[in-house]
């Protein structure tokens, strides 16, 4: 659990947003994150969600805290349903992306328009992105949001989620490490 600092909330329906007060606006540390409810509610062991969010939130509060933009949408866009159903057969072995394709689903669903766009009526146009996902990164590009990307870390010692890693880095394009994986 990730001690709390001030901060600021602010919500739209899908879009919740955290703001540290006092923060550099000019070019703050930004993490997107999409609510998971097989991690963060239910603890799955074939997801890194929650292990992601508590790493960029200690990232954050490390750092003097940031923007932290909480999508209230699971499984990267595709819904609940087919969560379940991908995660089904990733315990039969598959891995997250065969396990997405074999249900017709797209690798990536999520835009963020809106993240962009609040970005933008706050009047931030240079970001310091927490991330491995070159989604995120061209998501927000293409608003005209200049983003350095910083790493998100990760090294868990949970074989599932290194797996994920894996699949993440060579079928994703994820930035994560070779090392992470010898």
């Amino acid at each position: 659990m990730v001690e709390s600092q001030s901060f600021s909330p602010a919500s739209d329906g899908d879009l919740v947003v955290f703001v540290w007060d006092n923060i550099d606006f000019t070019n703050p540390l930004v993490r997107i994150h999409s609510e998971c409810v097989f991690a963060e509610t239910f603890a799955s062991n074939f997801c890194d969600c929650a292990e992601q969010l508590d790493l960029a939130m200690k990232y954050l509060l490390k750092n003097g805290g940031g923007i932290v933009f909480y999508l209230r949408f699971d499984w990267r866009g595709a819904g609940l349903s087919a969560k379940v159903k991908a995660t089904a057969l990733e315990m039969q072995w598959h891995d997250t992306y065969e396990s997405r394709k074999m249900i017709w689903v797209k690798p990536e669903w999520r835009k963020f328009d809106k993240v962009a766009k609040y970005l933008k009526d706050k009047g931030i146009k240079n970001i310091r992105l927490l991330t491995n996902n070159p989604d995120k990164i061209n998501g927000l590009w293409k608003h005209g949001i200049t983003i350095t990307p910083t790493k998100l870390i990760v090294n868990s010692k949970n074989m599932n989620i290194r797996k994920l890693y894996k699949t993440k880095k060579e079928k994703f394009w994820h930035n994560i490490d070779h090392h992470f994986f010898k």
